[in-house]
């Protein structure tokens, strides 16, 4: 299992760096209707009280002291213009605040097995692009392992390096030969499960094929392919080391959250089996997808410096 290499310096914690490691939520919270109508009252206050400062204020200065000077009239109208953009642009944040509170009370998320089936039938590819200058080589790993394993049919994560491809000093040299590898380690370290999935996912299509029943004992092999998968990443979450808030992030958010939902699958598989009853051949062909894509990525690094122009 792949662990962090000893020739990446322990990180210093900048002064009044983020210590979260609480990811935000997917989608926002659904406002309450008391919120939208605070809302709608802030735009009427601010149309009203705009009205109010133009009538009482401006036309009054106006009426009773009437055009005293070109210089009086000049600075009215200044003011007012001034005012008005200042207005207007309270407005706009409140227009904008209300109809995004609106889009988060109306919106409901696309349900998983329309996304299994959307994926099963349209496979394009996706370039990640990580870019990278004077990073710390923890952070780089960090961060392509958690785009790798993301769950995408055909998905290509390249790591840009902008480092000076030629260092003299020693301590950035060895860092930059480190992050080199790290795409090459990452890819290396998940062709296991990318070979047994994808041979698992080739031999459930061809036994499906010839008999479309899905039986309870397939249903238990794939809760088990699901259940090695949750282990093979908590093996990798025990290995890694843990300094700081954005290794806990990495290891706890991205490997254990992971690790749950697979870990859950296996345990939803195995109740099926439990009843005697089965997923659809549909089913069975997404969720054995669903490891093949989570576990497959091409890793690349580009390194732009090493050519004088692009």
């Amino acid at each position: 299992m792949p662990t962090k290499s000893l020739a990446s310096p322990a990180r210093k914690r900048q002064f009044g760096s983020e210590r979260s490691t609480t990811p935000l939520p997917i989608v926002h919270d659904r406002p309450s209707d008391s919120k939208i109508t605070w809302g709608r009252l802030a735009i009427l206050v601010t149309v009203l009280a705009w009205l109010n400062y133009l009538v009482y204020t401006i036309m009054r200065e106006f009426l009773n002291n009437g055009t005293q000077s070109f210089r009086f009239t000049t600075e009215a109208i200044s003011y007012l213009v001034v005012v008005t953009f200042l207005t207007f642009s309270a407005l706009m944040y409140l227009v904008a605040r209300q109809g995004a509170l609106q889009r988060f009370r109306d919106h409901v998320r696309v349900p998983r097995a329309e996304l299994d089936s959307h994926f099963g039938a349209q496979q394009r590819s996706m370039t990640v692009l990580v870019p990278s200058y004077s990073e710390e080589p923890a952070v780089v790993r960090a961060t392509l392992w958690s785009a790798a394993l993301q769950e995408y049919p055909a998905l290509r994560v390249v790591l840009l390096l902008g480092d000076p491809p030629h260092p003299t000093d020693a301590v950035v040299a060895e860092r930059l030969a480190y992050s080199r590898g790290i795409a090459q380690q990452i890819e290396a370290a998940l062709a296991e499960p990318r070979v047994r999935f994808s041979d698992e996912l080739l031999i459930c299509e061809l036994e499906l094929a010839a008999d479309p029943a899905v039986s309870v004992e397939a249903v238990r092999e794939l809760a088990g392919h699901y259940s090695w998968a949750a282990g093979w990443l908590d093996r990798m979450k025990a290995a890694e080391k843990v300094t700081d808030h954005v290794d806990t992030f990495f290891v706890e958010q991205v490997l254990g959250g992971l690790s749950a939902e697979l870990a859950l699958t296996a345990t939803a598989l195995n109740a099926a089996a439990d009843e005697n009853t089965a997923p659809t051949k549909e089913r069975m062909l997404e969720l054995h997808r669903r490891l093949v894509w989570t576990f497959s990525a091409e890793l690349d690094t580009f390194e732009r410096k090493l050519y004088a122009s692009l």
